[in-house]
């Protein structure tokens, strides 16, 4: 996982970042700030995300750091291209209907 410096907005959690505190991952914020969306946009977005001035200050970290935050997208990018390629769609498909079936919630 590439390394970010650090702040007190985020925190690194099993193989990405996080909003500190949250579930909400910094892949989700950077991806909504590169689309265009708004500060107010994004809280409507993800109720989880109480504070303002937390998600104000993971918008000032990622535009501080585009270049690490960009080379960690795309190192998230390569591991979900990775895990696509590990589960091929009929695959997914299958796994769908049999929670469907017996009535699992999915993992």
């Amino acid at each position: 996982m590439s390394d970010l410096p650090a702040s007190q907005y985020i925190e690194a959690r099993g193989d990405g970042y996080r909003v500190a505190g949250t579930r909400i991952s910094l892949d989700s914020i950077a991806h909504a700030l590169r689309r265009g969306e708004t500060v107010g946009e994004i809280l409507a977005d993800f109720p989880a995300l109480q504070s303002r001035q937390t998600l104000e200050g993971v918008v000032a970290f990622v535009q501080a750091h585009q270049r690490e935050v960009g080379a960690y997208l795309a190192e998230q990018d390569r591991r979900w291209d990775r895990a696509r390629k590990g589960n091929p769609p009929d695959l997914v498909e299958k796994a769908r209907r049999y929670r469907k079936e017996k009535d699992l919630r999915p993992a």
